[in-house]
């Protein structure tokens, strides 16, 4: 038996599902959303993970991101909405939090969820390989901030808040 399979727990190996998924594909092989199978190239980094840390953190240097978002719907007539449970219209959320809500949470994410919606729903990705990914673009991006800082002649010193909820500034001074 191979090794992986020897540590599986023996509610997998007994699953009712594998039967199915055997007559339907012809392998126990877990079938993948792309019918060539899985990409070739390697897990991590995801390459949406890292654009989507990247371009969130870039977002957050030009943005105030602790700008809170229902004031700025509501000075704009509109309010925060979640999708109905059938999916098919939106109903105004309810939820605890909503007066909390800012512009990093929200670019957060959105930087998770680029990566979730193509690697991890696909099954070409884990979710760690997206969070590490995320990380790395959101360094990429810090770099290339910092870098392109020294061009300004302004002196200008922003501080962004980065995933892990630590700050990072960015500045020419």
């Amino acid at each position: 038996m191979p090794q992986a399979a020897a540590a599986l727990h023996s509610d997998v190996l007994n699953s009712a599902v594998l039967p199915l998924i055997y007559s339907r594909y012809g392998s126990y092989l877990l079938p993948l959303a792309f019918p060539e199978g899985s990409p070739t190239h390697p897990c991590y980094p995801t390459g949406h993970g890292t654009v989507g840390g990247a371009c969130a953190t870039v977002l957050k240097f030009f943005f105030n991101g602790a700008q809170k978002i229902r004031p700025l719907l509501n000075a704009a007539g509109r309010d925060i909405f979640e999708p109905s449970t059938d999916g098919l219209s939106l109903n105004p959320y309810g939820g605890a939090d909503a007066n909390t809500l800012d512009i990093n949470g929200e670019l957060n994410k959105l930087a998770w969820n680029v990566s979730t919606g193509h690697g991890i729903h696909a099954g070409i990705h884990f979710r760690s390989s997206t969070y590490w990914s995320i990380l790395l673009g959101e360094q990429v991006a810090l770099s290339i901030l910092q870098d392109r800082a020294k061009s300004y002649n302004e002196p200008f010193s922003i501080s962004i808040k980065k995933f892990d909820g630590t700050t990072a500034t960015i500045t020419n001074q």
